[in-house]
């Protein structure tokens, strides 16, 4: 798959360290419909079911209770939606909502529920106006992309959506493996390894910073041109 041209790059959002300073979470909806009004920036936060997104959400906004973690996979069925401030460089300020979608390629999980899931992240994907960015978490233990996660890098590529590839639960591997899995990813969508962001909810890694999660969440949701 050719690398989304509209992935975050090094400019004004990320030259100094951006942080969450204020989170809420505001509802779960069971459909695109349900959503709140479009009129925050989004990005969607997708992966496969126990990739982590809960834990990594919460050590990004520093709140432990903040998005609940389900020890049961494919729990997450509804399109929960949280709201973040960001304080950057200059006093300079983002709002934008984070979508979890529902966690998928869980075995276990229901049939019928399964189903379920794709229209739901195809629909949200293609449809939501006020969504900026996919992010795509992938289990550093895992250290490639699933079908599924292929699939979906693939249709959000055909509507147009930037994505972002970060990687989960790095602190599980030593350094060289993560250099190895951070290597192996990039090359699998065609980008750079710097540009694959390594990430730990457990030590805080990737996540403040210049290059954390935080300055690419706050480079994907700049005030667009007047």
């Amino acid at each position: 798959m050719p690398p989304s041209p509209d992935a975050p790059e090094a400019g004004s959002s990320r030259d100094r360290g951006w942080r969450v300073v204020q989170a809420q979470f505001l509802q779960s909806a069971p459909s695109v419909e349900a959503c709140p009004p479009g009129d925050r920036p989004e990005i969607a936060i997708a992966g496969r079911s126990n990739v982590g997104k809960s834990s990594l959400l919460n050590a990004l906004v520093g709140q432990r209770g903040l998005a609940r973690v389900s020890r049961t996979p494919g729990r997450t069925q509804l399109l929960n939606v949280f709201e973040l401030t960001l304080a950057g460089p200059g006093g300079a300020r983002r709002t934008l909502r984070c979508v979890d979608l529902p966690g998928y390629g869980f075995a276990a999980a229901r049939r019928e529920v399964r189903q379920g899931f794709a229209p739901m992240i195809e629909g949200y994907l293609a449809e939501r106006e006020a969504l900026r960015a996919l992010v795509l978490l992938v289990d550093a233990r895992r250290g490639e992309l699933s079908d599924l996660d292929q699939q979906l890098l693939e249709f959000a590529s055909d509507h147009q959506r930037p994505t972002l590839l970060v990687i989960t639960k790095a602190d599980k591997l030593g350094a060289a493996a993560r250099g190895l899995v951070r290597r192996r990813l990039a090359d699998s969508v065609g980008v750079a390894p710097r540009d694959v962001l390594l990430t730990s909810a457990s030590t805080g890694l990737g996540l403040q910073g210049p290059d954390g999660l935080a300055a690419d969440l706050a480079a994907l949701c700049e005030p667009e041109p007047a």
